[in-house]
């Protein structure tokens, strides 16, 4: 089985390769433009998020939160003290820094299923303010997401083992060292991310390319492949803020394959198969919370 995977994989590669060949200045545009996007978009969001994470992790954050606060999410999610720290983290950082922060937690493959937010600041700023200009419509996609998210945890609470891991001791550490600690771990999150950003931006070329769809197709299967893309090309059109709103929630929800190789290289540990199947149903139930709000709300 191997073996013709592996046939299978060399064939996709070799097809790549010709396609960048014979549309070489596609290709440079569709990377200049993914450049731009990391660059202005997703950096400085992104940069910081993961940053700041790192350390909040290393000085033992939970130790600051408030006992109610904790309390909470543990009777929600059925989680020990360590994961509310990194479910409350992934709320304000997004994927893929999610997968990183769950490295060797024995809870991997149940909390990754529920952890699955965009960074709010890329979704509040750069999609709401700068793309969409319609900052109640960011909220209402970001609300719809952070909703999902909580009901697929109360659904999966069951599935997880509150056993309290102790956390590294740091106490031996300088600030210093635990800064230029983080800085190394922020350098190779994002090193991979944009990786797969670029190299995703090919793939994209080549489908949109192949299939030549038309609006909102092209924009949803854009989204699907690499999710900035998706987003800006869906802002840029002219349809109703409801139908743009409900192509970018269906965008983040999935978090597109580009974001899925990224988190899948974070941690190798992460079982696809059904990482892919609870993207569905994440999608399926953000949908529906984004009509009721936006009917609500908008």
């Amino acid at each position: 089985m191997k073996k013709y995977f592996n046939i299978l994989l060399i064939i996709l590669f070799l097809i790549i390769e010709i396609f960048i060949l014979s549309n070489s200045s596609i290709v440079i545009d569709s990377f200049v433009m993914s450049i731009n996007i990391c660059l202005y978009n997703l950096m400085p969001t992104l940069f910081l998020s993961i940053l700041i994470n790192n350390i909040l992790l290393k000085l033992r954050f939970d130790k600051y939160i408030p006992k109610i606060i904790k309390n909470i999410f543990k009777k929600i999610f059925n989680i020990c003290d360590k994961d509310v720290v990194i479910f409350l983290l992934s709320m304000i950082s997004g994927y893929p820094n999610n997968a990183s922060m769950l490295n060797n937690n024995e809870n991997l493959n149940n909390l990754i299923l529920y952890t699955n937010f965009t960074n709010p600041i890329f979704i509040i700023v750069t999609t709401g303010s700068i793309y969409l200009k319609d900052i109640k419509l960011s909220i209402i996609i970001l609300i719809s997401q952070y909703i999902s998210n909580i009901i697929i945890g109360f659904a999966l609470r069951n599935k997880n083992n509150i056993n309290n891991k102790k956390y590294d001791d740091i106490k031996s550490y300088s600030f210093l060292q635990i800064y230029y600690s983080s800085i190394k771990n922020t350098i190779y999150t994002i090193s991979m991310v944009f990786s797969n950003i670029l190299f995703f931006s090919v793939i994209n070329s080549l489908f949109t390319n192949m299939f030549n769809l038309t609006e909102p197709f092209n924009s949803l299967l854009t989204g699907i492949i690499e999710f900035s893309s998706g987003i800006y090309n869906i802002s840029i059109t002219n349809y109703s803020a409801f139908i743009k709103g409900l192509i970018i929630i269906i965008i983040i929800t999935f978090g597109s394959f580009s974001i899925h190789m990224q988190i899948m290289s974070i941690n190798e540990k992460i079982i696809y198969t059904i990482y892919l199947l609870f993207r569905i149903i994440n999608i399926i139930i953000s949908i529906i919370i984004y009509i009721i709000l936006f009917n609500l709300i908008y």
